[in-house]
């Protein structure tokens, strides 16, 4: 008597296609802990509690921000200078240029 050769049903394709991606680190949720980790690091001491990153999508990094002084100076003064050296950081990490920031948007918290 033969066995019969069981059979499943088969796997959405999307499903497969993540799966692959997270067998090989190159899932979404590891870019973008990589961009939130690399953004805590770059922050002065003072800045860690009151700056939280809280979205990445197509390159754009949200951070929500605890009061409105300090909303306001980073959105008008430090950006630049922040996304340089958030970069320069995922780089020097191995992690450009899959994940690069090309722009940080800052909301009240």
């Amino acid at each position: 008597m033969q066995e019969r050769a069981r059979r499943t049903a088969p796997a959405p394709l999307g499903d497969l296609v993540n799966r692959a991606f997270h067998r090989n680190g190159w899932s979404r949720a590891d870019s973008h802990a990589h961009v939130f980790e690399a953004w805590q690091g770059i922050l002065p001491e003072t800045m860690r509690e009151r700056c939280r990153a809280v979205s990445y999508r197509a390159g754009r990094l949200t951070v929500a921000v605890d009061s409105s002084p300090l909303l306001e100076d980073l959105s008008s003064f430090r950006a630049p200078e922040l996304l340089r050296i958030l970069n320069e950081t995922l780089r020097l990490n191995g992690r450009l240029p899959l994940t690069e920031v090309r722009t940080l948007a800052f909301r009240r918290a």
